[in-house]
């Protein structure tokens, strides 16, 4: 019976110096605000003695004026009601006259006739919450006014300008960008804008626009945008992500005009079409009648070397024509492609054999001998010479050139790596465009610029990809995969 009489009086021990020392203020008090308990935290936050306070005090002595008038008018009618309010603010004040943020708990207790005797009070000072709030409405006013800055500058800029949420959710467009298209600026929503774009270019441009944000990397595309008047041209659009502690915030996004270039490059394309095809005939008919005088020649020195310049002149007017040719193919979808299934390694070991021929770099053949592909062989064969004649062309100082073929993850990766000067960064993004020719070292070699061209757009119809890395000093590797054929254990 002691042992259980001692546990009885340590847990009321224990419980007094819980209530005393609590992380919060507790203080009880009639209906009349008279304070008639009050723990030592609460004590210690207001600079009072107990004696100072308990059945000298109200619990609006502890207000402001206004907190008071809130206290009597609101706040003790809404406890006679409710019997118990939560978190209620009132600015509290210490003896020494200044003051902190407190949250108001409070709960009724009633006697048998149900009237109010006394009403607990927890106390919970919110002087870090309030510092807190008070910094995130800073930030938050400092990121208004920022994007208001944004947006002021950005509608008065002649460029069109657009912003995104993470997900892709269109949220702004400058005033140029909304007056260009006949749109209400807040009238920016995804199906407003795609309604904007070209029938033709509409699915290209959402599914690359997904893939983008998907892969969290810039995008970029052309496609015809419909002006106010209702007429279509064509732009650039670009976007690129704005990360924040490793995660995407926000796109930032651009349309530039490019319909006045675009037209100049279908002129110029349409020009060199007509002039191909017109220039392939005559060309023909100069390739057979150099063939017949090669057969007829008597064997004279001079001659044999006339004929023989003139035959290698024609094969590259011929190669160029043919360049133009598949660039106008390519253009219209009307570059077939004859797929069959042959081992990549004996297709680069013929390459090596026709580029021998003419130079003196040593080529050298590795990786997986057994890799099949199903494409067209001679349009592939038209890939690989292309990028080792390019190496031997822009880096006549490497001795070994080497083509290498592997599997990974379902595609092949054929690869030319020369020991050459290496591509200058800023250039590296141009190799692939049409007509692009860059210059080594200040050197400028000739050429339409097309070979890169026309091997990125046959990789693509095959349904790989095709890339370069590149520096200075080091060499090149020109690398492109297509899909590997299906084994019967892949379709299970």
């Amino acid at each position: 019976m002691k042992n259980v009489n001692e546990d009885i009086a340590h847990l009321l021990v224990d419980a007094e110096a819980l209530y005393e020392d609590a992380p919060c203020g507790y203080c009880s008090f009639r209906p009349d605000g008279t304070i008639i308990k009050i723990n030592r935290t609460l004590l210690t936050w207001l600079g009072y003695a107990a004696g100072d306070v308990v059945g000298q005090l109200r619990i609006t002595d502890l207000f402001s004026k206004g907190g008071r008038i809130y206290y009597e008018m609101f706040y003790y009618p809404l406890v006679q009601m409710t019997g118990v309010v939560k978190e209620i603010s009132f600015e509290i004040f210490r003896k020494d006259g200044t003051s902190f943020p407190g949250l108001l708990n409070a709960n009724v207790i009633r006697d048998q006739a149900q009237q109010i005797v006394a009403i607990n009070c927890v106390l919970i000072d919110i002087t870090d919450r309030k510092k807190y709030e008070s910094e995130l409405l800073n930030a938050k006013k400092f990121a208004e006014l920022a994007k208001d800055q944004f947006e002021f500058v950005s509608d008065y800029i002649p460029e069109m300008i657009w912003t995104a949420t993470p997900a892709g959710e269109i949220n702004y467009v400058n005033k140029r960008f909304a007056d260009y298209l006949g749109i209400e600026p807040l009238n920016n929503s995804i199906p407003v804008l795609s309604a904007c774009i070209h029938p033709d270019d509409r699915l290209q441009s959402l599914r690359g626009w997904v893939r983008g944000i998907r892969a969290g990397k810039p995008f970029q595309i052309q496609l015809r945008l419909k002006d106010a008047s209702g007429i279509y041209k064509w732009h650039l659009l670009k976007s690129v992500p704005y990360p924040q502690t490793g995660a995407i915030v926000k796109w930032l996004g651009s349309c530039l005009d490019i319909h006045a270039h675009v037209m100049e490059v279908e002129q110029k394309d349409e020009f060199i079409s007509v002039a191909s095809h017109e220039l392939r005939t005559p060309v023909t008919g100069l390739k057979l009648s150099l063939q017949l005088l090669s057969r007829m020649n008597s064997g004279g020195e001079k001659q044999t070397q006339l004929l023989d310049q003139a035959s290698r002149n024609v094969r590259k007017i011929a190669g160029l024509i043919d360049d133009l040719l598949n660039v106008d193919r390519l253009k219209t979808g009307q570059l077939p492609l004859n797929r069959t299934l042959f081992q990549i390694s004996d297709l680069l070991r013929n390459c090596c054999t026709v580029i021998q021929t003419e130079n003196e770099q040593r080529l050298e053949v590795s990786g997986d001998t057994n890799a099949e592909v199903f494409a067209d062989e001679n349009r592939m064969e038209q890939v690989v010479v292309n990028l080792i004649s390019n190496a031997i062309k822009y880096a006549p100082g490497s001795k070994k050139i080497i083509l290498q073929a592997i599997t990974i993850e379902g595609m092949v990766e054929v690869s030319v790596t020369d020991q050459g000067p290496g591509i200058a960064k800023e250039k590296v993004a141009h190799l692939f465009e049409r007509y692009y020719r860059a210059d080594h070292s200040g050197v400028k070699y000739s050429g339409l610029g097309l070979g890169l061209y026309i091997s990125s757009e046959i990789v693509k119809k095959h349904g790989g990809m095709i890339g370069v890395q590149s520096e200075p000093g080091i060499g090149s590797r020109f690398w492109f995969t297509i899909p590997a054929p299906l084994k019967p254990d892949d379709t299970k």
